[in-house]
């Protein structure tokens, strides 16, 4: 340890301290973990899971160890260095995140968890604290208490930052899943857009109690075999409980962003998406409104056929149809060459509508169609286009709702 050299102290915790230090050797700024415990033999350090499970987890958005070293019967980590963790960032906001920078940092943390638990491994302590930043660049740390998907249970009844903590263990369930990092993941996120935890009991069961007051009165038959859901009956005015409305609590999230907390804060760990399918919610895929936009909602009606509810006018669409969108995929693409006019498209409205050759009508499935509009002389439009839509609410067949 006579290469480092110890800066100052970034934090204590139940199995180690924390340092800055720099490596004598490259001019390097590390960060250093030392345990508490002895070790009095090397064997002894390579049954650790934190090390076993650091050694496997190679991911961009999961903390790289770049060292072991044993001196003196005492162990150290040696950690890439990273300035902040997500907690000093949150508690020095001035001003809330935007959506865009809560989109940014979730979808690191689950791009982190997916990749641990294809590697059989979950965390078990997912918190802000644990959650390292540097120039928005963020990995999870501290494997202290991460275990083996495979592994068997009982598990340590003491798990997470008490918040951060998923029902299942609040109710001393003797086994539990990867689910309880997608708990995790949730709070975090549902914090991200307050600046303050949604769930701050001050004791295991007040913690269920702040729950409930959000979520709901849960069934119980939801959670798994052994777990102590006498807990919950204990609970003041338990049977009047209803689920509040998450959008008032947190109003500025949009409701892309409500879906995805309350999905992944299920009281049904069964019931929460996995890291992947979390990357694939609407919320990590919003697309952007096209530049200038003119009169984005102009309301009117139509004297011509049956009347239309809304009409959209958009203008200077982007090259590729992901480019815009607005519950329907509207685009122009100019760079299409094999192009085919399809006659009588606006049911009498007299105008064409050119699709893409070979693409084919999959509106049973999807309401969401590429639409090029050609000039009056079946020739291709320029790039400056622009295209008006009416048209009135349908049920997409998927979600089931208008």
């Amino acid at each position: 340890m006579e290469r480092y050299k110890i800066l100052k102290e970034l934090g204590d915790g139940t199995c180690g301290s924390v340092y800055k230090a720099w490596d004598k050797q490259t001019g390097e700024i590390v960060a250093v973990k030392k345990l508490k415990r002895k070790f009095y033999f090397w064997q002894e350090h390579t049954r650790l899971r934190e090390l076993k499970a650091l050694r496997r987890l190679n991911h961009p958005n999961i903390v790289k160890l770049k060292e072991v070293v044993r001196e003196n019967n005492e162990l150290f980590f040696i950690f890439e260095y990273m300035e902040y963790n997500l907690y000093q960032i949150m508690r020095d906001r001035q001003m809330r995140f935007s959506e865009e920078e809560i989109r940014h940092f979730m979808s690191q943390v689950l791009q982190g968890l997916s990749h641990m638990h294809r590697n059989g491994y979950f965390h078990r302590d997912l918190k802000p604290e644990n959650l390292l930043v540097t120039n928005d660049f963020l990995k999870i740390a501290d494997f202290g208490l991460a275990r083996e998907v495979s592994s068997v249970g009982p598990y340590t009844e003491y798990v997470s930052t008490r918040w951060y903590r998923a029902p299942e263990v609040l109710l001393q369930s003797s086994s539990y899943t990867p689910a309880v990092d997608m708990w995790a993941a949730g709070v975090i996120l549902a914090e991200l857009f307050t600046l303050s935890p949604i769930f701050p009991g001050k004791s295991e069961i007040d913690q269920l109690c702040k729950i409930c007051h959000i979520l709901g009165v849960p069934d119980l038959t939801v959670f798994p075999e052994g777990t102590n859901t006498s807990r919950l009956l204990s609970i003041c005015c338990y049977e009047e409980l209803s689920p509040a409305n998450l959008s008032d609590i947190i109003p500025n999230a949009s409701s892309e962003a409500i879906d995805l907390i309350l999905r992944l804060c299920s009281w049904d760990p069964s019931r929460r998406p996995a890291a992947d399918e979390s990357l694939q919610h609407p919320f990590f895929h919003v697309g952007w409104i096209p530049y200038p936009l003119r009169d984005p909602l102009e309301l009117k009606l139509s004297n011509m056929g049956a009347k239309p509810k809304l009409e959209l006018k958009l203008q200077d669409f982007g090259p590729e149809p992901e480019d815009c969108f607005l519950g329907l995929t509207l685009a122009v693409k100019p760079s299409v060459s094999n192009l085919e006019v399809l006659h009588n498209v606006s049911q009498g409205y007299g105008e064409d509508i050119l699709f893409p050759s070979g693409l084919k009508d999959h509106s049973e499935r999807s309401v969401f169609w590429p639409l090029i509009t050609p000039d009056r002389n079946r020739i291709q439009p320029p790039v400056e286009s622009s295209l008006s839509l009416s048209f009135s609410s349908i049920q997409h067949p998927s979600l089931g709702v208008p």
